[in-house]
């Protein structure tokens, strides 16, 4: 009896170091390697943009140059706090400046200067402050669609930004060398925009929308989408769209999931009607 309860202790013992040996160890490694991957893209989500914190205005890092008066400075960095965590002092940034000198560009704008002598400098905006072009608004200032089409515009390379001569209505005539509406009126001093209701703008790109998403699906649907400029050259292909005037027409620049993919441009699409009792049809497109 003795002998045979030494031996089932023994297989006891066996079977339960066979399990933490066995199933145990993949499991705790899976899990792991899976809380490691959390938090590297916990991380990642969180990355925290640059911050500095002038005359307890806080300003976020908007990611582009701009430039102001040279030699002129309203003061310099005095302190860095740790790059997660807001700045709390005057003066305060959390990245790598400490000594830089700043200037106030505007109300809710402000530059970290990059180049004294060439007035160059980072610009930093305030959460209620948007810029276009040099020109400081406040958001609320600016329809939901403006700011619609800024977030759009921004999220385009320098290069793309730079081929758009469009100009939003609420910053025509303030953005330097332009006159009122200059950018957004056509030879006759029409514009094209402006002689469509909200409703047949909604309309227009909804079928925009249509034709690259569902009519023709290897577009594989709209990435980006905005109103060509009145001025477009396209407005005066002989032939096509030059047969249609405002109020019966709008150019749509378009960028398909499938072209940003591949690298390619915006394309345009041709929306026109022969008059305002008719339908909205698509007459053109290509690049």
């Amino acid at each position: 009896m003795q002998t045979y309860r030494k031996l089932l202790v023994l297989l006891l013992f066996s079977a339960a170091a066979a399990s933490m040996t066995g199933c145990g160890a993949p499991k705790s490694s899976t899990g792991q390697d899976f809380s490691t991957q959390q938090a590297a893209d916990s991380k990642a989500a969180e990355e925290p943009s640059n911050m500095i914190l002038l005359n307890n205005v806080l300003y976020h890092d908007a990611g582009r140059t701009v430039y102001t008066m040279p030699d002129h400075t309203d003061g310099t960095i005095q302190s860095v706090t740790a790059n997660a965590t807001a700045p709390s002092c005057n003066e305060e940034a959390n990245f790598d400046c400490k000594g830089a000198s700043y200037c106030i560009l505007a109300d809710g704008a402000a530059g970290v200067i990059t180049d004294e002598a060439a007035g160059t400098c980072e610009l930093f905006l305030a959460d209620d402050t948007v810029e276009f072009q040099g020109v400081y608004k406040k958001r609320k200032e600016l329809s939901a669609d403006t700011l619609k089409w800024l977030s759009f515009y921004y999220s385009l390379s320098e290069s793309d930004r730079n081929a758009l001569s469009m100009i939003p209505s609420e910053f025509a005539g303030q953005v330097a060398g332009t006159g009122t509406y200059a950018s957004e009126t056509d030879a006759t001093g029409t514009s094209y925009l402006e002689a469509l209701t909200q409703e047949e703008l909604n309309a227009t790109e909804a079928l925009a929308q249509y034709y690259f998403t569902e009519e023709v699906t290897s577009f594989e649907g709209v990435d980006q989408i905005y109103p060509a400029d009145s001025s477009d050259p396209q407005y005066h292909n002989s032939g096509i769209e030059d047969d249609y005037g405002p109020g019966n027409i709008i150019i749509y620049r378009v960028l398909t999931n499938l072209d940003r993919r591949d690298g390619n441009p915006f394309r345009y699409i041709s929306i026109a009607r022969k008059s305002k009792s008719d339908d909205w049809k698509i007459i053109n497109s290509g690049f």
